[in-house]
């Protein structure tokens, strides 16, 4: 199973961002071979701003994805990572905003805890707080990303 992160799920909906051919590629590439999941954070995040939020799980299902619960062994990886991230912070003279990028390190965790490819065009995180993360990017051609 390949998961994929919120930005290539909203970026697949929308046919005016500059990822979405790629975003749908990558989608029907995993279908047709591993599988294409996305998680429960990702459904939610891809719900925050979508028309009709109560869609956004059949629209996955139409794209041929699993929907995939979120397991109970992500959940430590995940807040280690994250108290990593915020002492990086302070060390540096720096506040967050603490429950901003906690879905990532939800993601990111998954994609450990599971062995999963992780499809995302924000991969900054993941590549540094779950460096055994196999990463998809986009090329560097959209955005400066590459397959990591």
């Amino acid at each position: 199973m390949i998961l994929f992160d919120s930005s290539v799920i909203i970026d697949a909906r929308d046919a005016n961002s500059r990822w979405h051919e790629w975003a749908e590629d990558e989608i029907s590439k995993a279908v047709g071979s591993e599988g294409a999941g996305a998680n429960t954070i990702v459904i939610s995040e891809a719900s925050v701003r979508a028309k009709n939020p109560d869609a956004v799980p059949q629209m996955l299902l139409d794209f041929g994805m699993t929907l995939i619960p979120l397991p109970i062994s992500a959940a430590i990886p995940a807040a280690k990572a994250f108290l990593i991230y915020l002492d990086r912070l302070k060390a540096a003279g720096k506040k967050a905003d603490v429950r901003a990028p906690l879905p990532d390190f939800l993601i990111g965790a998954h994609a450990h805890a599971e062995q999963m490819t992780l499809v995302t065009r924000d991969p900054e995180r993941v590549a540094a707080y779950f460096p055994k993360v196999n990463l998809i990017t986009p090329p560097k051609s959209l955005s400066g990303g590459t397959r990591v």
